[in-house]
């Protein structure tokens, strides 16, 4: 397998368009002061971003693997339960949607009380990627039930890569299988398109099945279904 390989974002960057399109979820992780280096074969390619660990992503049948990893993600997966020194820990699914061409009709309430935030998100999302404090989140948003009080809420977050993605999406235990998940997500979508931005993604445990209909029920669309591996 013949590998081409650049530490240049933009030739990155125009290699996945060209295999993929725009659509492709490899833009949402290239970030500018994290990218290290991209390969790619012919129809496979794969990325690697600096940090605390040397992290990965392969896209494709034949990803090329970069042995420095201690951490990787890749779509597709044929590997199995180990990469090398790398060992399956997780797997999760990666969605965007082309907000440019969704009109949603619903608002969402931006939501700047931090210490309602943390409350909610501690009863009943404990684990949480992002909190307030993340110097990525845009926004909070949330919506309400018919008393006023808060039944769903999540973060717009813009990465590194300057995407913008829903995070920690959560909604009260009791008022849970009623659709205020979809109408806040529906409304986060609005508020993007408000902002001129085309794409919004977001990321889902593989076997959260609710979230996973929640957000293809408002749009979204499944681009990629990663297995993470890491060193143990």
């Amino acid at each position: 397998m013949k590998v081409k390989s650049t530490n240049d974002l933009v030739t990155f960057k125009a290699w996945a368009l060209e295999l993929w399109g725009e659509s492709h979820p490899a833009q949402f992780f290239l970030s500018p002061n994290r990218f290290v280096r991209g390969d790619r074969a012919d129809d496979s390619m794969s990325l690697t971003l600096s940090g605390e660990q040397c992290y990965g992503l392969g896209f494709g049948v034949a990803p090329p693997i970069n042995p420095e990893w201690t951490r990787c993600s890749i779509d597709q997966s044929h590997f199995g339960p180990n990469l090398g020194s790398l060992v399956a820990n997780d797997r999760w699914d990666f969605y965007s949607i082309d907000v440019s061409h969704v009109d949603a009709g619903v608002r969402a309430l931006v939501l700047d009380d931090d210490e309602v935030i943390i409350r909610i998100l501690r009863e009943h999302a404990p684990h949480s990627q992002v909190w307030p404090g993340n110097k990525e989140i845009v926004h909070w948003y949330g919506v309400q039930d018919g008393d006023g009080q808060w039944a769903s809420l999540g973060a717009l977050v813009r990465w590194e890569s300057g995407c913008l993605v829903v995070a920690s999406v959560v909604t009260v235990s009791g008022m849970r299988g009623r659709g205020f998940a979809q109408l806040l997500t529906r409304g986060i979508v609005d508020e993007v398109r408000r902002l001129g931005a085309q794409w919004l993604g977001l990321g889902v445990a593989h076997d959260n099945r609710a979230a996973r209909r929640t957000y293809e029920h408002t749009g979204f669309v499944c681009r990629a279904n990663f297995t993470s591996y890491a060193l143990i």
